[in-house]
C-alpha cells in the first residue's frame, strides 16, 4: 500500500473545524493500516508521506 492509496481510500475522513478541514482523522487511517497487516516500520513510512499529502491538501483547501 502506498501513502497515496491510503489517502484516496480515506479522503472523506477529514476533521473539520469552524474554518473548514483541519486534518485527517488519524484514528481511521491507523485502523486501515492495521487491517493491511503491514510491518510497523512500513506503516510509519506511509504515514510520513501521507502527512505531506495532507499538508498539501490543506494548503489548497485554505488558499484564499
Amino acid at each position: 500500500m502506498s501513502a497515496f492509496n491510503l489517502f484516496t481510500r480515506n479522503y472523506t475522513q477529514w476533521r473539520v473545524g469552524a474554518g473548514g478541514p483541519i486534518g485527517l482523522d488519524y484514528g481511521v487511517l491507523y485502523h486501515d493500516l492495521d487491517r493491511q497487516e503491514l510491518p510497523k516500520a512500513e506503516q510509519q513510512e506511509i504515514m510520513d508521506v501521507l502527512r505531506i499529502i495532507e499538508r498539501a491538501a490543506l494548503e489548497i483547501f485554505h488558499k484564499s
